[in-house]
């Protein structure tokens, strides 16, 4: 399992975890655990061979934790119940209720903030090449499709239900010996073939729309003009006018582009900046909730509370503990 440990190691070597001793009848699992001046809480690993990993993590720092490490070739998706920071090299705000996508390349620097006191739980599986590259093509010869190519047609944050369900099948099981192994396999293969449905079915999409190259910068131009003023209105008419196109085309456009919808985003948006002024400043919660476009702090408070899980002076509170 080089390659596994090649991706995780570094990680967990940041971030101040030691290995606690291997639990009785729980195969392939590697457990690692907090150093109590760093924060506290666990980081398990299921491993099968160099073919793939699912890591359960459920922790928090006490302090801000910067991550750095170079990465390897693998393919990842996580769920995130709860988070709060950055990713680097594309920029990515991690947020909970998310799926991340990831497509991992040899030597490529990777670049993350976690920030303090706000648990990490998450459920990711990570793909090797031995077993997406090889494995599978020599199980499904005349059939195969690259998994590489459908994870890269997705972003991250896209509106997929049926993998956040099978995702959360996985953290909760609780089986071992073969079984697990079986359920394990079973789930990431599962993963795999949804996220190729998805892609193929994303692509047809996008055919039916007939998206040119200058619908598709149009749209970036939309995504600009919403990071710059998500705090504001923002009339459809607007965005129309901006992307040169009709309503019906530029809802189902952006929603095939960006996995989500326009009140989506915007919604993503305000939370976010929500989170980051909760964190960094000393305004009020009505103040943060002027600042991202709120005209009533209930308001923001009913939507962070159903975006994080915490009510926004719970979440102020943690990060001060």
């Amino acid at each position: 399992m080089k390659q596994i440990v090649k991706l995780y190691q570094p990680v967990l070597e940041n971030c101040g975890f030691i290995r606690k001793q291997q639990a009785e009848g729980v195969d392939n699992f590697i457990c690692y655990e907090m150093r109590v001046d760093k924060g506290r809480g666990d980081y398990r690993i299921y491993y099968y061979q160099d073919m793939f990993a699912i890591s359960i993590k459920d922790f928090l720092f006490y302090e801000d934790c910067f991550l750095e490490c170079l990465e390897v070739d693998f393919l990842g998706v996580e769920y995130f119940f709860s988070v709060s920071g950055e990713e680097f090299h594309p920029y990515y705000q991690l947020s909970p209720n998310n799926i991340r996508i990831h497509v991992g390349e040899e030597q490529k620097l990777f670049q993350a903030i976690y920030h303090k006191n706000i648990p990490v739980r998450s459920i990711q599986i990570s793909i090797m090449p031995e077993y997406y590259a090889q494995y599978l093509q020599e199980k499904f010869t005349r059939e195969y499709t690259n998994p590489g190519q459908a994870f890269r047609h997705f972003r991250s944050g896209t509106d997929f239900p049926e993998l956040v369900t099978l995702l959360r099948q996985i953290r909760h099981y609780k089986g071992t010996g073969l079984a697990a192994k079986m359920f394990y396999e079973g789930k990431v293969l599962e993963a795999i073939a949804l996220i190729i449905e998805k892609a193929r079915s994303i692509q047809i999409n996008r055919k039916k729309i007939s998206l040119t190259v200058i619908d598709s910068e149009s749209l970036m131009n939309v995504v600009s003009y919403i990071d710059n003023h998500y705090a504001f209105h923002i009339p459809l008419e607007h965005l129309c006018r901006i992307s040169f196109m009709g309503s019906t085309k530029l809802k189902t456009a952006f929603k095939s582009l960006m996995g989500c919808t326009i009140s989506e985003y915007i919604l993503q948006k305000k939370i976010g900046q929500g989170q980051h002024l909760l964190i960094g400043t000393d305004l009020s919660i009505g103040e943060i909730a002027k600042a991202v476009g709120y005209k009533r702090a209930n308001s923001f408070t009913k939507q962070f509370k159903k975006a994080t899980g915490l009510l926004p002076r719970e979440y102020r509170g943690m990060t001060k503990l």
